[in-house]
């Protein structure tokens, strides 16, 4: 079954990863200090402990939701020329990506944001969740890894069209970092974008879900949100696969 050929690329890409393990693990430390004094800075403004679960469910989650392989592996498979082989395989090189990205997210589940969530449960003493929140956190979560790499993947078909990507990642990276929620959450916007930065898909990575793990929105509200951007973006990156493949300019070799 196809689905099998899937799951065996993503332990291809585990199995790589996992030879660098020594190195994320002095990378988790450093995340941890960064999540602890963006959690100093909150502290000192708001005098709430929330603020502090809120930080670090997100800063753990980070390496799921925001900080996936640059444009989906296309850029590096653009530059080498093995982006050939993958237009000749059935699957097809969204699919591929897919699986591809989805075994880096595993290991960075369990390498890098249990590791990060662990210390913040410990030593900052963010909050766990309360029981009816568990499944739907872990849904939303899983969502926004969805919606993730499919801004992600916008990034990999830019550079099948115009060769360099270091634009369309500034831009990603500029509005993760606006709209995310990481850096400032949906209420703290002034204004009319109060209320329109919970629909944007940006919202949908760190905002939503942890604001589900602290039950500020409706499980309801979050999984309708993230579902119209899964399904907008999915046929957006569909299509726009469909046309880019048919014009592809290979390079390298």
């Amino acid at each position: 079954m196809i689905i099998f050929k899937g799951l065996s690329i993503s332990k291809k890409v585990f199995l790589k990863d996992k030879t660098y393990l020594l190195n994320h693990i002095i990378n988790n430390f450093g995340s941890f200090i960064f999540g602890y004094i963006y959690v100093s800075i909150w502290k000192s403004l708001t005098k709430s402990s929330e603020m502090t679960t809120y930080v670090m469910v997100n800063q753990s989650a980070l390496w799921l939701t925001m900080f996936l392989p640059y444009g989906c592996y296309i850029p590096q498979k653009m530059r080498e020329g093995t982006i050939a082989f993958e237009l000749l395989k059935p699957y097809g090189i969204m699919y591929g990506s897919f699986f591809e990205v989805f075994g880096h997210t595993i290991y960075n589940f369990l390498f890098r944001s249990i590791p990060i969530y662990t210390f913040s449960i410990l030593l900052l003493h963010a909050e766990l969740p309360s029981s009816n929140r568990i499944i739907p956190y872990f849904i939303t979560l899983f969502n926004a890894f969805l919606v993730a790499f499919f801004l992600n993947y916008f990034i990999g078909l830019w550079s099948m069209k115009f060769i360099s990507y270091t634009g369309a990642q500034g831009l990603y990276y500029f509005f993760m970092n606006i709209f995310g929620g990481y850096f400032l959450p949906a209420e703290y916007f002034p204004g009319i974008l109060k209320q329109i930065v919970p629909f944007l898909p940006f919202a949908c990575t760190s905002y939503i879900p942890g604001s589900v793990y602290l039950g500020k929105i409706s499980f309801s509200f979050a999984f309708f949100i993230q579902s119209f951007w899964i399904i907008t973006l999915g046929i957006t990156a569909y299509i726009l696969t469909e046309k880019l493949s048919k014009n592809l300019k290979i390079q390298g070799g």
